[in-house]
C-alpha cells in the first residue's frame, strides 16, 4: 500500500525503522472495516465530498488491536450528511458532529474542523497518532505530522504546539497522561509544561469527562507513570487531594478492576466526596468507599476464632479477596530499604487468610437444622439458632468432630438434653433449676398473687401505654448492633 504523505525526514532516520512502519502500514486493509462503515464513505463520496476514517480508529488498526469504535472525517457540512442519511442523529451539531446508526454500532461523521480540508482538520486534533486519515476504498494514507511514526517510536507528540492544543481542549492535558499509558507511549518534553498551564482550564471541564478519562487511564497497563505525571503536573492534587505517593505502583499490580484500582488511588483521601464530585455511579461509590473503609484487612486485633468469624460476617465474602490483592499489594510496592517490614507484613497477612479459611471451612457443619430440632425435641426458634452457634464453636475448636454423628452427640450426650454451655441460651438456667414450684397463689413463699389489677395492695396495673396516669412508657433501651 502506498502512503505517500508520511514526512520525509533524513533518510538514515528513517532507514532502521522503514521495515516496521512498511508491516505496521500493511494492517490497513479495507476488510478489517466493518460493511456498514464502508458503505457510508461510499455515499459520501459518492454525492461529491471527501469521506475519510481518522482519529482512534486509524491508530488502532496501525497497532494491530480491535477497534471499537470507527470515526469519520469529510468534507460535507452537518445538514448535507443528516439528507443524506435519514436516520441520523445530530448528537454534536455545534462541533460539526451526526450520529449515524448502523449494524456495526454508531459511527460518528464530523465535518472538517478549522478549514475546508482534511489537513486543517488533522492540523486541529490533539496529538500526532491521532491525526492520521485513511481511505479504504483507495488504500490512501494522509499522515502530515509524522504519527505512524511516532508509534513505532513510542513517542507522543502533540500536533504543532502543545500548549495550543491544550489551549483549545483543556481535557487533553489529561488525555495525554491517559493515552500514554493505554499506549505505552514517552510523552515529548513539551507536553508537560503544557500540562500545568492547563490546569487552571481543566478545573472547568465536565466532571463527567473527566470521568471517562481517569477510568481509562486507571485501566491501562501504564498507569504507574502516567500517575506520577499528573503529579509531577499538579492535576492529579487538583482532582484527588491526599493520593498516597506510590499510588501507581500499588495500582498496577492488581487486576483490572476499576472499583480495586479506585480504592487503591484513593486509600487514605475523602473517597466518597471525590467520586461523587467525579459523578461516578453510585454503586462504584458504594462499593470503593467501603473497600477504602475496610482497608487494610490485616489492621484489626483478632483475639480470637469468634473475632474472625465477626470480621468475616462484616466485611462479606465478595469483599474479602478484593481487600487481600489491596493489602498484598500495597506491601508488595514497600519502597526498598524496608524490605524486613514488608516481609513481616506479608508473613501477618499470609497468618490472616489462613485463619479465615480455617473458620470459614469450619463454619459448614455436618448438620442442618432439621437434624437438631429432632434431636433436641423442639420446633423452629431460638433454640435451634442457639444450638447452631454452639456446634461451630466445637467444630472451631476441634475441626475433627465436625461430622454428623459426633455433633448429634454432642447435642444429645447420655440422654440429658443440652449439653452445658447451651442451656443460657435453650432456658434451662441454673437459676430456675430445683427451684420449688409456684404456690396456688402464684409465689413459692406464699406471697399473694398480684390482684385482677395487677398488685396485690389494689394500685391500678399500668394502662395499655405502660403508665398507670396513661402516658405511653419508654421503647427499649438501643444497645446498636455489635
Amino acid at each position: 500500500m502506498k502512503d505517500a504523505s508520511i514526512p520525509q525526514r533524513s533518510t538514515g532516520l528513517l532507514r532502521g525503522r522503514a521495515g516496521r512502519l512498511r508491516g505496521m502500514t500493511s494492517l490497513l486493509r479495507a476488510e478489517a472495516v466493518p460493511v456498514p462503515v464502508r458503505d457510508a464513505l461510499q455515499v459520501l463520496r459518492e454525492a461529491g465530498h471527501e469521506a475519510w476514517l481518522v482519529g482512534g480508529c486509524v491508530r488502532d488498526l496501525l497497532r494491530g488491536v480491535a477497534v471499537a469504535d470507527f470515526d469519520v472525517a469529510t468534507s460535507a457540512p452537518p445538514e448535507a450528511v443528516l439528507a443524506l442519511f435519514p436516520r441520523a442523529v445530530p448528537t454534536g451539531i455545534r462541533h460539526g458532529t451526526v450520529m449515524l446508526p448502523t449494524h456495526a454500532g454508531p459511527l460518528d461523521v464530523t465535518s472538517f474542523r478549522a478549514g475546508p480540508t482534511l489537513r486543517d482538520d488533522l492540523a486541529h486534533r490533539d496529538f500526532s497518532v491521532n491525526a492520521i486519515a485513511w481511505d479504504p476504498a483507495s488504500g490512501a494514507v494522509v499522515d502530515p505530522f509524522g504519527g505512524a511514526q511516532d508509534l513505532v517510536s513510542g513517542r507522543l507528540r502533540a500536533v504543532g504546539s502543545a500548549r495550543e492544543r491544550f489551549g483549545e481542549d483543556p481535557l487533553r492535558a489529561l488525555r495525554a497522561a491517559r493515552i500514554s499509558a493505554a499506549l505505552g507511549l514517552e510523552p515529548e518534553a513539551a507536553i508537560e509544561p503544557a500540562m500545568q498551564e492547563a490546569r487552571a482550564a481543566l478545573r472547568g471541564v465536565a466532571r463527567e469527562r473527566v470521568r471517562r478519562e481517569i477510568e481509562a487511564l486507571l485501566l491501562a497497563p501504564g498507569v504507574a507513570p502516567a500517575l506520577a505525571l499528573l503529579r509531577r503536573t499538579g492535576i492529579e492534587a487538583d482532582i484527588a487531594a491526599g493520593t498516597a505517593v506510590g499510588a501507581g505502583l500499588v495500582i498496577a499490580m492488581l487486576p483490572a478492576d476499576l472499583s480495586l484500582r479506585l480504592a487503591a488511588w484513593l486509600r487514605g483521601t475523602h473517597a466518597e466526596s471525590i467520586l461523587l464530585r467525579l459523578r461516578f455511579p453510585r454503586r462504584v461509590v458504594a462499593e470503593v468507599t467501603r473497600l477504602v473503609a475496610l482497608h487494610p484487612i490485616d489492621a484489626r486485633r483478632l483475639r480470637g476464632d469468634v473475632d474472625v468469624r465477626r470480621l468475616v460476617r462484616r466485611v462479606g465474602e465478595a469483599f474479602l479477596a478484593q481487600l487481600f490483592a489491596l493489602r498484598e499489594a500495597e506491601i508488595t510496592a514497600t519502597p526498598a530499604g524496608q524490605t524486613e517490614s514488608a516481609a513481616a507484613q506479608r508473613a501477618a497477612l499470609a497468618a490472616l487468610r489462613d485463619r479465615i479459611d480455617r473458620v470459614q471451612r469450619a463454619g459448614v457443619l455436618a448438620i442442618d437444622g432439621a437434624t437438631i430440632m429432632a434431636t433436641l425435641g423442639c420446633g423452629p426458634g431460638p433454640a435451634v439458632g442457639a444450638a447452631l452457634r454452639f456446634l461451630t464453636d466445637c467444630v472451631l475448636e476441634d475441626p475433627t468432630c465436625n461430622t454428623r454423628e459426633s455433633l448429634i452427640a454432642k447435642l444429645a450426650e447420655k440422654g440429658d438434653g443440652p449439653p452445658r454451655g447451651l442451656a443460657v441460651e435453650l432456658g434451662d438456667t441454673p437459676r430456675t433449676a430445683g427451684r420449688e414450684a409456684p404456690g396456688p397463689h402464684g409465689h413459692q413463699d406464699g406471697r399473694e398473687a398480684p390482684g385482677p389489677h395487677g398488685h396485690q395492695d389494689g394500685r391500678e396495673a399500668p394502662g395499655p401505654h405502660g403508665h398507670q396516669d396513661g402516658r405511653e412508657a419508654p421503647g427499649p433501651p438501643n444497645k446498636g448492633i455489635r
